[in-house]
């Protein structure tokens, strides 16, 4: 059976170590996953008798396969970077959210109050919540994050999947309506709660607090739920995807700070997410003025950013695109701590 992997799904090594899927194109020897659990005597998680300890920076990781395990560290040609990723034969286990939900879905509601953490059973309830003030089918929704590999402590967020374009609008519009409806329950982020969001996400980019919240504020696919952050990213579904691996190359070629605004905004949502610009200009950082025409990202927190004819201003690294022989700019964000978006004239 063909192995399959993509964004929000874990893989365990032979060695057992535990890293997240990027993306939904990798190579074909290969799944790309950055390093996210390693067994350790003296970590602060346990599973099934083991210890493990979770590491947060993209620095750190990296400098923690480069001493110990390197053959998880590659260069990819695709993109003309040094990537993170798990040869198919070094696989273990691929951990999918959409079969994790699946089990507890066979589970009768006294067999999941008795042996499912309190962060587990909220992320359950807010499944069955999601889904029926949606509409969608249990099989378009995952957990993921910690709860997928149960290694979640009491303070873990709860981390959902929305699978399929369909499925992804029709969950917004229902959060949209719950935080009207239900807020009991359910809220957004208040600029009170985003301010330990904020040291964690924002600070290190150098983006003001207030600049911060304009954002953070609007989006519908975070918030609190019963005291617990979640975080819902929506992932194309397979047969959505239009392209191969290597259909595709990407040069990069240095940092910069960009102004544009926004002409498209309906890949905004996704993981990976996509910006379409229209009069962007490059302000700082590298020299050649080429006509910048998207903003990417493979990280979650660049989604719902901005919004169809908003100005934005950002910081990343700017890469060519060459898509049948066709040469295009685009700004991706999220390789480092000081990239940013931010809105402009709000």
């Amino acid at each position: 059976m063909e192995q399959r992997a993509r964004e929000g799904d874990f893989i365990e090594t032979v060695e057992g170590l535990i890293f997240d899927v990027k993306g939904l194109i990798h190579p074909p020897e290969r799944f790309i996953a950055y390093l996210r659990y390693y067994p350790d005597i003296n970590g602060q998680r346990i599973r099934q008798g083991i210890r493990y300890e979770k590491i947060y920076t993209l620095e750190n990781r990296f400098e923690f396969l480069e001493k110990k395990f390197p053959q998880y560290i590659f260069y990819d040609k695709t993109c003309g970077e040094t990537l993170q990723g798990i040869p198919r034969e070094n696989i273990k286990k691929i951990y999918h959210p959409t079969n994790f939900l699946g089990e507890l879905l066979g589970k009768n509601e006294e067999d999941l109050q008795n042996s499912a953490s309190l962060p587990l059973q909220k992320a359950f309830k807010l499944v069955s919540l999601i889904q029926v003030r949606a509409g969608i089918k249990y099989r378009n929704i995952g957990i993921s994050g910690s709860l997928l590999v149960n290694l979640e402590t009491a303070e873990s967020d709860i981390d959902l999947i929305i699978y399929g374009s369909k499925s992804v609008y029709l969950v917004r519009e229902a959060l949209s309506e719950l935080y009207t409806t239900d807020h009991e329950r359910i809220q957004p982020y208040s600029e009170k709660t985003l301010q330990d969001l904020y040291k964690f996400r924002g600070r290190e980019s150098g983006i003001s607090f207030q600049d911060f919240v304009k954002i953070e504020q609007r989006k519908k696919l975070q918030g609190i739920f019963k005291g617990t952050d979640y975080y819902i990213r929506c992932i194309k579904d397979w047969e959505e995807i239009q392209y191969k691996y290597g259909e595709i190359t990407y040069k990069p070629l240095g940092f910069a700070t960009i102004k544009g605004i926004i002409s498209n905004d309906t890949e905004s949502i996704f993981t990976p997410c996509k910006y379409s610009l229209e009069s962007s200009k490059i302000i700082n950082g590298f020299k050649p003025q080429v006509q910048i025409q998207e903003i990417v990202s493979y990280r979650g927190r660049f989604c719902e950013q901005a919004g169809r004819g908003e100005a934005v201003e950002a910081r990343g690294k700017v890469e060519s695109v060459n898509f049948n022989n066709k040469i295009y700019y685009r700004l991706l964000l999220g390789a480092y701590k000081e990239d940013y978006v931010k809105l402009l004239n709000i």
